[in-house]
């Protein structure tokens, strides 16, 4: 069931009125902020670090930042996984109206299978985005479901980490961040993690240490970006042989942001 100021609603029809509401009242928000992004990747394509040409990446934030990548980034060919209790079905609605492809699951109660199905639908979403920690925590800890999906479809994970200048943040397990009106909202992203195909459950712990201190290090830099207004790598140094161009490594608006149209 879902809460809102301490109040259980169970109806499915208020959650969704409730999230018609919170879609408008959303737009408005993230109006007001100050938004940038910039990667640590060569590449950049329309806000989101991509391969030119049909490539497909699985991107992951933290479960606390929800609330700007599942606005700022919603499209139509990105799909997002909700968990199946009341609060991930009015998320769901909530995505939905912001142009996000909405999968229906969770780290401990299939999620990873529902993923795989949609991957299989000619229909289905091109990218994944997902937060490794959800949907219960432990906060900021990778669990082992984001490295299987992209052992298994060869999909690379895209770290992405937000800071706020200002923000209130919740009591709940993840204390999930709520920038405040006006504020400095950073986006960073590193380089694609590329999971080998066919590991063993046991195999994949390395990928799932490396995408957490991925994650860790572009949030420590969003953060640090959003708090100061400058930008610094934090000591960050791509793969082995990548080479990056510095002309792509500049801070970008979001266009999407901009151009959105009513739900």
């Amino acid at each position: 069931m879902a809460r809102v100021t301490g109040v259980k609603i169970r109806d499915p029809k208020t959650l969704r009125r409730l999230a018609v509401v919170l879609s408008y009242a959303t737009r408005f928000w993230h109006h007001t902020f100050s938004f940038a992004y910039r990667p640590l990747t060569t590449y950049l394509v329309n806000d989101r670090p991509e391969l030119l040409g049909d490539a497909r990446y699985v991107y992951v934030f933290w479960h606390d930042q929800l609330f700007i990548p599942s606005f700022v980034y919603s499209q139509p060919d990105t799909a997002i996984l909700a968990g199946l209790h009341r609060d991930g079905e009015l998320l769901s609605h909530l995505h939905e109206h912001f142009g996000l492809r909405v999968i229906r699951g969770s780290s401990s109660r299939g999620g990873t299978a529902a993923l795989l199905r949609m991957l299989r639908d000619p229909a289905g979403g091109r990218h994944f985005a997902i937060t490794p920690d959800g949907p219960k925590g432990p906060r900021r800890k990778c669990q082992l479901g984001t490295v299987y999906l992209a052992s298994r479809t060869g999909m690379p994970i895209v770290p992405s980490g937000f800071g706020f200048s200002r923000c209130w943040r919740a009591g709940s397990w993840d204390r999930l961040a709520v920038p405040l009106p006006f504020s400095r909202v950073r986006c960073v992203s590193s380089h694609p993690i590329h999971v080998p195909a066919g590991l063993k459950s046991d195999e994949l712990a390395t990928y799932q240490t490396q995408v957490e201190e991925a994650l860790n290090q572009v949030t420590a830099v969003a953060e640090h970006w959003a708090e100061c207004g400058c930008f610094d790598p934090l000591g960050y140094e791509p793969p082995p042989g990548t080479k990056v161009n510095t002309q792509h490594q500049k801070a970008w608006p979001s266009v999407r942001r901009l151009r959105r149209k009513s739900p």
